[in-house]
């Protein structure tokens, strides 16, 4: 294990990691698209800090005269200290607010925001054909291979331009690349 840590120059735990991802996933490209840092949705707190979190969100700051988002900074921090816990970091709180959904947010605030996140009634329409074009992109339900080592290269993007008045697609677009606007440009009928 040391010889093939060496030859790709990493630690011995990286190579371990790396074999066990290719095990994995059976392929190279397992070992391709890895993010680094913790994963996403990973709590590090422990379950008491994380419930002083909660309940003081919900009990201060969603409320209709909410505090700042340093108030409750200070508020969380102070009530962890309280139950003898280390006080959490700011972002770490910060983070827990925003994964409260904003409609969520403004209804418990009772503010303009909850018309502002909801559906407007009615029918976005076009009188003649290509007087509104709309572009969307969507990735492929399917992956692209190699020709000559059949090896999985990636999942292309689709861009499709359709017409709103006729509802027919006007052109389309298939990129390895992502969305972008020369994607968009390149819609051709």
């Amino acid at each position: 294990m040391a010889l093939l840590a060496t030859e790709v120059e990493t630690s011995r735990a990286t190579a371990y990691r790396l074999i066990k991802l290719f095990r994995a996933g059976e392929t190279v490209m397992s070992l391709v698209d890895r993010k680094r840092g913790r994963p996403a949705g990973h709590r590090v707190l422990d379950d008491k800090r994380e419930e002083i979190i909660r309940t003081t969100i919900n009990r201060h700051y969603l409320t209709r005269n909410r505090p700042t988002v340093s108030q409750l900074v200070r508020d969380v921090q102070t009530n962890c200290i309280s139950a003898g816990l280390k006080r959490p970091h700011r972002r770490t709180i910060k983070a827990r607010l925003e994964e409260i959904e904003l409609q969520r947010r403004a209804k418990r605030r009772e503010t303009e925001i909850v018309k502002q996140t909801q559906a407007v009634p009615g029918v976005f329409a076009a009188s003649r054909p290509l007087q509104v074009v709309q572009v969307d992109h969507t990735k492929a339900d399917i992956f692209v291979v190699d020709e000559e080592t059949r090896q999985p290269i990636g999942r292309p993007w689709l861009t499709l331009a359709m017409d709103v008045c006729s509802r027919m697609v006007t052109g389309f677009y298939l990129t390895m690349d992502a969305p972008s606007r020369l994607s968009t440009r390149g819609v051709a009928p």
